[in-house]
């Protein structure tokens, strides 16, 4: 009777965590939401901003490469290095290489240093 009678208090007290933890995901969701709405009315252009976020070629390369790996896979994207990479008049242009005994086509990545934005992206066979 004692052992039945603790198994039922445990699965009400799992019930109430279950139900606590899922309303905090709800609230998560909901501050996101908020957050994203927020952020979508007020989005300011680059010249409000105070700082580049992506101001040096090592953080251009590495921010590159998490989109590129994504899409087209880490071994092909690494196998066009070394990478062409130029910052002009604050965007990023980078293109992958290839050995001149290979034939094909290599990424080419334009992006804002200011807030991150692609402009270009895109890569030929």
């Amino acid at each position: 009777m004692k052992i039945g009678i603790l198994l039922i208090i445990g699965i009400l007290i799992s019930t109430n965590l279950q139900a606590q933890e899922s309303e905090k995901k709800s609230d998560d969701l909901k501050h996101a939401e908020q957050l994203l709405e927020y952020a979508l009315k007020n989005k300011s252009d680059r010249t409000e901003m105070k700082f580049k976020l992506i101001p040096k070629k090592e953080n251009a390369i590495n921010y590159a490469e998490i989109i590129l790996f994504e899409l087209y896979g880490k071994e092909k994207i690494e196998a066009e290095k070394p990478y062409k990479i130029n910052l002009i008049n604050d965007y990023w242009v980078i293109t992958g290489t290839l050995p001149k005994e290979m034939i094909g086509g290599v990424f080419k990545m334009v992006f804002d240093s200011w807030n991150g934005k692609v402009l270009i992206l895109e890569h030929r066979k």
